[in-house]
Protein backbone atom coordinates (compact mmCIF):
# COMPACT_ATOMS: atom_id res chain seq x y z
CA UNK A 1 0.00 0.00 0.00
CA UNK A 2 1.22 3.51 -0.78
CA UNK A 3 1.42 6.26 1.53
CA UNK A 4 2.14 9.81 1.42
CA UNK A 5 5.74 9.33 2.74
CA UNK A 6 7.77 7.04 2.11
CA UNK A 7 11.02 5.73 1.74
CA UNK A 8 13.90 6.47 -1.05
CA UNK A 9 16.78 5.78 -2.95
CA UNK A 10 19.11 8.94 -2.12
CA UNK A 11 22.09 9.78 -3.37
CA UNK A 12 24.91 12.20 -2.04
CA UNK A 13 28.44 13.18 -2.83
CA UNK A 14 30.92 11.36 -3.25
CA UNK A 15 33.30 11.20 0.13
CA UNK A 16 35.85 12.95 -1.72
CA UNK A 17 33.75 16.16 -2.68
CA UNK A 18 33.91 18.54 -0.08
CA UNK A 19 30.97 18.84 1.46
CA UNK A 20 30.89 22.41 2.74
CA UNK A 21 31.47 23.33 -1.04
CA UNK A 22 29.02 20.91 -2.11
CA UNK A 23 26.34 22.52 -0.08
CA UNK A 24 24.12 25.67 -1.06
CA UNK A 25 21.25 27.80 0.21
CA UNK A 26 17.98 27.59 -1.51
CA UNK A 27 18.25 28.96 -4.60
CA UNK A 28 15.11 31.93 -3.88
CA UNK A 29 17.17 33.57 -1.53
CA UNK A 30 19.62 36.56 -1.70
CA UNK A 31 17.32 37.49 -4.80
CA UNK A 32 18.43 41.06 -4.44
CA UNK A 33 21.80 40.77 -2.98
CA UNK A 34 24.33 39.73 -5.83
CA UNK A 35 27.55 40.08 -3.61
CA UNK A 36 26.10 36.91 -1.59
CA UNK A 37 26.18 34.69 -4.85
CA UNK A 38 29.72 35.99 -6.28
CA UNK A 39 30.73 34.71 -2.39
CA UNK A 40 29.26 31.50 -3.11
CA UNK A 41 31.31 31.17 -6.48
CA UNK A 42 34.41 31.96 -5.46
CA UNK A 43 34.03 29.67 -2.31
CA UNK A 44 32.79 26.87 -4.41
CA UNK A 45 35.52 27.43 -6.96
CA UNK A 46 36.14 24.67 -9.39
CA UNK A 47 35.10 21.57 -6.69
CA UNK A 48 31.73 20.04 -7.41
CA UNK A 49 28.77 21.89 -6.06
CA UNK A 50 25.31 22.06 -5.64
CA UNK A 51 25.70 25.44 -7.38
CA UNK A 52 26.19 23.90 -10.54
CA UNK A 53 23.30 21.68 -10.83
CA UNK A 54 20.63 24.45 -9.39
CA UNK A 55 19.32 27.72 -10.90
CA UNK A 56 19.82 30.90 -8.55
CA UNK A 57 16.95 32.83 -9.08
CA UNK A 58 18.85 36.00 -8.91
CA UNK A 59 20.30 34.71 -12.24
CA UNK A 60 16.94 34.75 -14.32
CA UNK A 61 16.76 36.45 -17.52
CA UNK A 62 20.88 36.14 -17.92
CA UNK A 63 20.99 38.60 -15.25
CA UNK A 64 24.82 37.33 -14.96
CA UNK A 65 25.24 37.28 -19.04
CA UNK A 66 24.43 34.03 -19.26
CA UNK A 67 20.96 33.14 -21.18
CA UNK A 68 18.53 30.91 -19.05
CA UNK A 69 18.64 28.24 -21.87
CA UNK A 70 22.28 27.94 -21.68
CA UNK A 71 22.44 27.94 -17.52
CA UNK A 72 19.36 25.38 -17.91
CA UNK A 73 21.40 23.45 -20.56
CA UNK A 74 24.66 23.56 -18.41
CA UNK A 75 22.50 22.06 -15.76
CA UNK A 76 21.19 18.97 -17.13
CA UNK A 77 24.85 17.84 -18.37
CA UNK A 78 26.52 18.94 -15.50
CA UNK A 79 24.51 16.87 -13.67
CA UNK A 80 24.77 13.36 -15.84
CA UNK A 81 28.13 14.68 -15.50
CA UNK A 82 28.10 13.78 -11.53
CA UNK A 83 26.18 10.70 -12.18
CA UNK A 84 28.57 9.35 -14.62
CA UNK A 85 31.74 9.88 -12.90
CA UNK A 86 30.36 8.76 -9.76
CA UNK A 87 30.65 12.36 -7.94
CA UNK A 88 26.72 12.15 -6.97
CA UNK A 89 26.51 8.68 -5.60
CA UNK A 90 23.44 6.26 -3.60
CA UNK A 91 24.10 6.74 -0.50
CA UNK A 92 20.93 5.22 1.12
CA UNK A 93 18.73 2.45 -0.33
CA UNK A 94 15.07 2.60 0.52
CA UNK A 95 15.20 4.88 3.28
CA UNK A 96 15.74 7.96 4.77
CA UNK A 97 18.00 10.39 6.19
CA UNK A 98 17.48 11.91 9.70
CA UNK A 99 19.23 15.36 9.39
CA UNK A 100 20.22 18.07 12.55
CA UNK A 101 21.26 21.04 11.64
CA UNK A 102 22.36 23.61 14.28
CA UNK A 103 21.39 27.01 13.41
CA UNK A 104 21.44 30.32 15.12
CA UNK A 105 17.50 29.62 16.04
CA UNK A 106 19.00 26.11 17.80
CA UNK A 107 19.15 22.81 16.94
CA UNK A 108 16.61 21.80 13.81
CA UNK A 109 15.80 18.41 13.45
CA UNK A 110 14.39 16.97 10.06
CA UNK A 111 14.13 13.65 8.08
CA UNK A 112 14.18 13.43 4.02
CA UNK A 113 12.53 11.02 1.85
CA UNK A 114 9.76 11.15 -0.67
CA UNK A 115 6.29 12.10 -0.97
CA UNK A 116 3.68 10.96 -3.61
CA UNK A 117 2.96 13.52 -5.50
CA UNK A 118 -0.50 12.36 -6.11
CA UNK A 119 -1.55 13.55 -2.79
CA UNK A 120 -0.76 16.97 -2.89
CA UNK A 121 -2.30 19.93 -4.96
CA UNK A 122 -1.40 23.63 -4.87
CA UNK A 123 -4.81 23.94 -5.49
CA UNK A 124 -6.45 25.22 -2.32
CA UNK A 125 -9.44 23.72 -3.76
CA UNK A 126 -8.59 20.27 -3.48
CA UNK A 127 -7.97 19.34 0.34
CA UNK A 128 -5.48 16.87 -0.27
CA UNK A 129 -2.79 15.24 2.32
CA UNK A 130 -0.13 18.03 1.54
CA UNK A 131 -1.33 21.52 1.18
CA UNK A 132 0.48 24.83 -0.14
CA UNK A 133 0.47 27.38 2.48
CA UNK A 134 0.49 30.35 0.43
CA UNK A 135 -0.97 30.87 -2.88
CA UNK A 136 0.78 30.45 -5.90
CA UNK A 137 1.95 32.16 -8.46
CA UNK A 138 0.87 30.50 -11.54
CA UNK A 139 3.38 32.58 -14.03
CA UNK A 140 6.27 31.21 -11.67
CA UNK A 141 5.73 27.38 -12.47
CA UNK A 142 6.98 27.48 -16.30
CA UNK A 143 9.98 28.95 -16.17
CA UNK A 144 10.61 26.69 -13.37
CA UNK A 145 9.14 23.38 -15.68
CA UNK A 146 11.68 24.47 -18.02
CA UNK A 147 14.85 23.34 -15.57
CA UNK A 148 13.09 20.48 -14.03
CA UNK A 149 11.37 18.74 -17.42
CA UNK A 150 14.72 17.40 -18.74
CA UNK A 151 16.72 16.94 -15.30
CA UNK A 152 17.75 13.64 -14.29
CA UNK A 153 17.80 14.37 -10.57
CA UNK A 154 16.37 17.15 -7.92
CA UNK A 155 17.73 18.83 -4.92
CA UNK A 156 15.44 19.95 -2.70
CA UNK A 157 14.38 22.88 -0.99
CA UNK A 158 11.43 21.58 -0.02
CA UNK A 159 10.44 21.43 3.56
CA UNK A 160 6.92 20.09 5.10
CA UNK A 161 5.91 20.85 8.42
CA UNK A 162 4.09 18.04 10.54
CA UNK A 163 1.84 19.08 12.99
CA UNK A 164 3.25 17.19 16.02
CA UNK A 165 3.00 18.98 19.32
CA UNK A 166 4.72 16.38 21.57
CA UNK A 167 7.53 15.86 18.89
CA UNK A 168 7.97 12.20 19.48
CA UNK A 169 8.43 11.42 15.62
CA UNK A 170 11.69 13.22 15.43
CA UNK A 171 12.91 13.69 18.80
CA UNK A 172 12.79 9.91 19.00
CA UNK A 173 14.43 9.20 16.10
CA UNK A 174 17.55 11.94 17.71
CA UNK A 175 17.30 9.87 20.80
CA UNK A 176 18.53 6.64 18.78
CA UNK A 177 20.84 8.72 16.09
CA UNK A 178 24.00 7.11 17.41
CA UNK A 179 22.53 3.69 16.38
CA UNK A 180 22.29 5.36 12.34
CA UNK A 181 24.97 5.53 9.92
CA UNK A 182 26.64 8.57 9.57
CA UNK A 183 26.57 10.12 6.28
CA UNK A 184 27.77 13.15 6.81
CA UNK A 185 29.12 16.22 8.99
CA UNK A 186 30.11 19.74 8.06
CA UNK A 187 29.53 23.54 8.64
CA UNK A 188 27.48 25.06 5.94
CA UNK A 189 29.34 28.15 4.28
CA UNK A 190 27.89 31.63 4.50
CA UNK A 191 26.78 31.64 8.28
CA UNK A 192 24.42 28.69 7.36
CA UNK A 193 25.50 26.92 10.96
CA UNK A 194 26.47 23.08 11.07
CA UNK A 195 24.39 20.38 9.46
CA UNK A 196 24.80 16.23 10.13
CA UNK A 197 23.02 13.28 8.45
CA UNK A 198 22.32 9.62 9.04
CA UNK A 199 20.83 7.09 7.39
CA UNK A 200 18.14 5.36 8.47
CA UNK A 201 17.69 2.01 6.33
CA UNK A 202 16.13 -1.73 6.91
CA UNK A 203 13.77 -2.46 10.02
CA UNK A 204 14.49 1.09 11.27
CA UNK A 205 13.25 3.07 7.88
CA UNK A 206 10.14 0.01 8.02
CA UNK A 207 9.54 2.22 11.28
CA UNK A 208 9.20 5.06 10.07
CA UNK A 209 7.46 4.15 7.52
CA UNK A 210 4.85 3.28 9.51
CA UNK A 211 5.21 6.26 12.10
CA UNK A 212 4.33 8.37 9.29
CA UNK A 213 1.37 6.16 7.68
CA UNK A 214 -0.20 6.02 11.16
CA UNK A 215 0.04 9.68 11.79
CA UNK A 216 -1.36 9.89 8.28
CA UNK A 217 -4.35 7.76 8.91
CA UNK A 218 -5.22 9.65 12.20
CA UNK A 219 -4.39 13.62 10.63
CA UNK A 220 -8.20 13.97 9.24
CA UNK A 221 -6.90 14.70 5.83
CA UNK A 222 -4.53 17.02 6.34
CA UNK A 223 -0.61 15.72 6.99
CA UNK A 224 1.68 17.91 5.88
CA UNK A 225 1.99 21.87 5.33
CA UNK A 226 4.49 23.33 2.63
CA UNK A 227 6.88 25.23 5.13
CA UNK A 228 9.24 26.27 2.24
CA UNK A 229 9.16 25.53 -1.23
CA UNK A 230 5.92 26.49 -2.42
CA UNK A 231 6.89 27.16 -5.62
CA UNK A 232 9.31 24.19 -6.36
CA UNK A 233 6.46 21.70 -5.11
CA UNK A 234 3.94 22.83 -7.45
CA UNK A 235 6.83 22.66 -10.01
CA UNK A 236 7.47 18.66 -9.79
CA UNK A 237 3.65 18.58 -9.49
CA UNK A 238 3.06 19.92 -12.41
CA UNK A 239 6.01 18.12 -14.30
CA UNK A 240 4.31 14.73 -13.02
CA UNK A 241 1.25 15.94 -14.73
CA UNK A 242 2.56 16.28 -17.78
CA UNK A 243 4.49 12.83 -17.68
CA UNK A 244 1.37 10.75 -16.40
CA UNK A 245 -1.25 11.07 -19.03
CA UNK A 246 1.09 9.48 -21.41
CA UNK A 247 1.73 6.74 -18.92
CA UNK A 248 -0.28 3.24 -18.25
CA UNK A 249 -1.76 2.70 -14.75
CA UNK A 250 0.81 0.10 -14.22
CA UNK A 251 3.38 2.40 -15.17
CA UNK A 252 2.40 5.29 -13.29
CA UNK A 253 2.98 3.50 -9.62
CA UNK A 254 6.96 3.27 -9.57
CA UNK A 255 7.54 6.23 -12.24
CA UNK A 256 10.53 8.01 -10.56
CA UNK A 257 8.66 11.38 -11.58
CA UNK A 258 5.20 10.57 -9.41
CA UNK A 259 7.76 11.43 -6.13
CA UNK A 260 9.34 14.46 -4.95
CA UNK A 261 12.39 14.54 -2.39
CA UNK A 262 11.48 16.38 1.43
CA UNK A 263 12.62 17.09 4.22
CA UNK A 264 9.67 16.92 6.90
CA UNK A 265 10.17 19.09 9.75
CA UNK A 266 8.27 19.74 13.07
CA UNK A 267 6.27 22.83 13.04
CA UNK A 268 6.75 22.74 16.75
CA UNK A 269 10.14 22.29 17.08
CA UNK A 270 11.81 25.89 18.97
CA UNK A 271 14.86 26.14 16.43
CA UNK A 272 11.64 26.40 13.72
CA UNK A 273 11.01 30.11 13.70
CA UNK A 274 8.32 31.96 11.71
CA UNK A 275 9.81 34.93 9.98
CA UNK A 276 8.19 37.81 8.32
CA UNK A 277 8.74 38.51 4.72
CA UNK A 278 9.31 42.03 3.84
CA UNK A 279 9.08 43.60 0.55
CA UNK A 280 11.10 46.49 -1.50
CA UNK A 281 9.60 48.16 -3.95
CA UNK A 282 11.88 49.96 -6.26
CA UNK A 283 11.07 52.58 -8.99
CA UNK A 284 8.68 54.31 -6.35
CA UNK A 285 8.17 57.35 -3.88
CA UNK A 286 6.89 56.60 -0.45
CA UNK A 287 4.89 59.41 -0.45
CA UNK A 288 2.58 58.33 -3.42
CA UNK A 289 2.87 54.85 -2.83
CA UNK A 290 1.14 56.07 1.09
CA UNK A 291 -1.09 57.88 -0.37
CA UNK A 292 -2.47 55.04 -2.88
CA UNK A 293 -2.52 52.79 0.14
CA UNK A 294 -4.29 54.89 2.63
CA UNK A 295 -7.16 55.62 -0.27
CA UNK A 296 -7.59 51.73 -1.02
CA UNK A 297 -8.00 51.12 2.50
CA UNK A 298 -10.44 53.77 2.78
CA UNK A 299 -12.43 51.91 -0.29
CA UNK A 300 -12.27 48.49 1.53
CA UNK A 301 -13.72 50.61 5.12
CA UNK A 302 -10.50 49.95 7.17
CA UNK A 303 -8.74 52.50 9.09
CA UNK A 304 -5.48 53.15 9.80
CA UNK A 305 -4.32 53.63 13.84
CA UNK A 306 -1.04 53.46 15.36
CA UNK A 307 1.30 50.36 15.97
CA UNK A 308 3.66 48.69 13.89
CA UNK A 309 2.21 45.90 11.69
CA UNK A 310 3.14 47.44 9.10
CA UNK A 311 6.21 50.04 8.25
CA UNK A 312 6.89 51.93 5.67
CA UNK A 313 10.54 53.08 4.83
CA UNK A 314 12.52 55.26 2.20
CA UNK A 315 15.84 57.21 2.43
CA UNK A 316 15.72 61.11 2.27
CA UNK A 317 17.33 62.28 -0.79
CA UNK A 318 17.52 65.54 0.62
CA UNK A 319 18.84 64.84 4.67
CA UNK A 320 20.25 60.92 3.52
CA UNK A 321 18.47 60.24 6.76
CA UNK A 322 15.97 56.88 6.72
CA UNK A 323 11.75 58.56 6.86
CA UNK A 324 9.67 56.12 8.37
CA UNK A 325 5.61 55.62 8.18
CA UNK A 326 4.42 53.10 10.90
CA UNK A 327 0.86 51.67 10.89
CA UNK A 328 -1.68 49.35 11.76
CA UNK A 329 -4.92 48.22 10.25
CA UNK A 330 -8.04 48.78 12.48
CA UNK A 331 -10.88 46.72 12.59
CA UNK A 332 -9.75 43.70 9.94
CA UNK A 333 -11.76 41.49 11.61
CA UNK A 334 -9.55 37.94 10.90
CA UNK A 335 -7.77 39.54 7.86
CA UNK A 336 -4.11 39.25 8.14
CA UNK A 337 -2.44 42.84 7.48
CA UNK A 338 0.20 40.99 4.69
CA UNK A 339 -3.12 39.99 3.05
CA UNK A 340 -4.43 43.24 3.29
CA UNK A 341 -1.14 45.11 1.79
CA UNK A 342 -0.23 42.62 -0.76
CA UNK A 343 -3.57 42.84 -2.23
CA UNK A 344 -3.00 46.52 -2.13
CA UNK A 345 0.48 46.48 -3.61
CA UNK A 346 -0.57 44.00 -6.53
CA UNK A 347 -3.10 46.60 -7.96
CA UNK A 348 -0.44 49.39 -7.39
CA UNK A 349 2.39 47.22 -9.44
CA UNK A 350 -0.38 46.74 -12.43
CA UNK A 351 -0.76 50.45 -12.77
CA UNK A 352 2.54 51.57 -12.61
CA UNK A 353 5.00 49.62 -14.73
CA UNK A 354 7.82 51.40 -13.92
CA UNK A 355 7.78 50.02 -10.22
CA UNK A 356 9.01 46.55 -9.31
CA UNK A 357 8.18 44.32 -6.27
CA UNK A 358 10.87 41.90 -4.28
CA UNK A 359 10.70 40.13 -1.08
CA UNK A 360 13.58 40.19 1.22
CA UNK A 361 14.41 37.97 4.10
CA UNK A 362 15.55 39.42 7.14
CA UNK A 363 15.61 43.05 8.82
CA UNK A 364 19.05 43.61 7.94
CA UNK A 365 19.11 42.56 4.76
CA UNK A 366 16.43 45.31 3.90
CA UNK A 367 17.62 48.17 5.73
CA UNK A 368 21.01 47.80 4.03
CA UNK A 369 19.10 47.43 0.78
CA UNK A 370 16.67 50.88 1.83
CA UNK A 371 20.35 51.92 1.99
CA UNK A 372 21.64 51.51 -1.24
CA UNK A 373 19.13 51.25 -3.87
CA UNK A 374 16.67 54.21 -2.56
CA UNK A 375 13.47 51.64 -2.94
CA UNK A 376 10.45 51.90 -0.36
CA UNK A 377 10.36 49.26 2.08
CA UNK A 378 7.87 47.41 3.92
CA UNK A 379 8.98 46.10 7.09
CA UNK A 380 5.86 42.84 8.11
CA UNK A 381 5.37 40.94 11.26
CA UNK A 382 5.08 37.59 11.55
CA UNK A 383 2.01 35.06 11.90
CA UNK A 384 1.76 32.88 14.65
CA UNK A 385 3.05 29.59 13.38
CA UNK A 386 0.69 27.45 15.72
CA UNK A 387 -2.16 28.90 13.87
CA UNK A 388 -0.99 27.48 10.63
CA UNK A 389 -2.38 24.13 10.45
CA UNK A 390 -5.60 25.47 11.39
CA UNK A 391 -5.81 28.37 9.28
CA UNK A 392 -4.99 26.36 5.87
CA UNK A 393 -7.65 23.89 7.08
CA UNK A 394 -9.97 26.49 7.29
CA UNK A 395 -9.43 28.94 4.59
CA UNK A 396 -7.42 27.52 1.97
CA UNK A 397 -3.67 29.20 1.60
CA UNK A 398 -2.51 32.30 3.37
CA UNK A 399 -0.93 35.30 0.94
CA UNK A 400 2.39 34.96 -1.01
CA UNK A 401 5.22 34.99 0.97
CA UNK A 402 3.30 35.50 4.23
CA UNK A 403 6.20 34.34 6.42
CA UNK A 404 9.59 32.45 6.14
CA UNK A 405 10.85 29.93 8.06
CA UNK A 406 13.66 31.58 10.01
CA UNK A 407 16.25 34.05 8.65
CA UNK A 408 17.67 33.48 5.25
CA UNK A 409 20.78 31.70 5.94
CA UNK A 410 18.53 28.89 8.19
CA UNK A 411 16.72 28.18 4.53
CA UNK A 412 17.44 24.51 4.13
CA UNK A 413 20.95 24.34 2.11
CA UNK A 414 21.10 21.56 -0.80
CA UNK A 415 22.84 18.21 0.16
CA UNK A 416 20.52 15.29 -0.77
CA UNK A 417 19.18 14.27 -4.20
CA UNK A 418 16.89 11.89 -6.32
CA UNK A 419 16.86 10.75 -9.70
CA UNK A 420 13.44 11.53 -11.80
Amino acid sequence: MKHCFEPADILLPDDTVEKDKWAVIACDQFTSQPDYWDEVKKYVGDSPSALNVVFPEIYLGGKDGISDEKRIENINSTMKKYLSDNTLKQAVTAGYVFVERTTESGVRLGIVGKIDLDTYDFDPKNKTLIRATEGTVLSRIPPRVKIRQNASIELPHVMLLVDDPQDKILGDLQKNKDSFRKLYGTDLMAGGGHITGYAIEGADADAVTKTFADKEADCGGFLFAVGDGNHSLATAKTCWENIKGNLTEEERQDHPARYALVEICNLHSNALEFKPIHRLIGQVKMDGLLEYFKTELEKQGLELTGGDEIVFCQKNEATGDIDKYEVSIKNRGDRLPVEILQNILDDYLSQNESADIDYIHGDDALNGLVEKTGGCGIFLQSIEKNTLFAAINAGGVLPRKTFSIGEANEKRYYMEAKRI
